[in-house]
């Protein structure tokens, strides 16, 4: 039989443990351990499996789900890590992306949906979508801490850069530059080999948790 991937839910809040265990108990490819948001020690991580995933409530009674995220971090380096919310909350997000979170499960998620996320979270790759971004990128240009920092990139590469997090297509941006398509994917395939990533959502959060435009 397949070892059961560990998931660690960090709640509050029974009846969203009781929710997800119950249905990732019937996926049979998942394991729920519960942990309280202020008893997390490295100690935990002992008995588990080398590729667990951490999923974090953003309602955490008095503490702060970003602090959580980055002391995991610390005790299992490299843990995927998901926010688990109900609704949308872009500053948090934002500070979620910079800090390693690679997207959300929502509390209205099905159990199809949550299945989905958890099994291309345990490959880590980023779950965040366009209209998320879109919102994270409102609150980024809103940010006092912002800095611009320095990078491989032309100014046409950096402008194009900036318009991907937008969530704009490539032929809104050849229409905005007036250039040609074939120029602008040019331009984001020299972007994304440049800084790294391999599509344009990844682009999109490695400029967001650099702190750039």
């Amino acid at each position: 039989m397949t070892p059961l991937h560990d998931l660690l839910l960090v709640t509050n809040y029974d009846i969203d443990r009781i929710g997800i265990a119950k249905i990732l108990d019937n996926s049979m490819r998942y394991k729920v351990h519960l942990l309280k948001p202020n008893l997390i020690a490295a100690s935990f991580f002992d008995g588990l499996n080398s590729t667990p995933i951490g999923l974090i409530d953003i309602e955490l009674h008095d503490m702060d789900p970003v602090l959580v995220a980055m002391h995991l971090s610390e005790c299992r380096p490299g843990i995927p890590l998901l926010f688990f919310a109900r609704g949308e909350s872009p500053e948090l997000f934002l500070r979620g992306v910079r800090n390693g979170i690679i997207g959300t499960v929502q509390k209205t998620d099905s159990p199809q949906a949550l299945l989905r996320k958890l099994d291309l979270a345990l490959h880590k790759q980023i779950l965040w979508n366009k209209e998320e971004l879109k919102r994270i990128q409102a609150c980024f240009s809103l940010d006092p801490c912002v800095s611009r920092l320095e990078m491989p990139l032309t100014q046409r590469e950096s402008y194009v850069l900036s318009k991907l997090i937008c969530g704009m297509t490539n032929r809104q941006i050849a229409d905005e530059l007036s250039i040609s398509y074939e120029s602008v994917k040019v331009l984001v395939q020299h972007i994304l080999r440049k800084i790294g990533v391999t599509d344009r959502t990844q682009a999109a959060v490695w400029a967001v948790r650099k702190r750039l435009f």
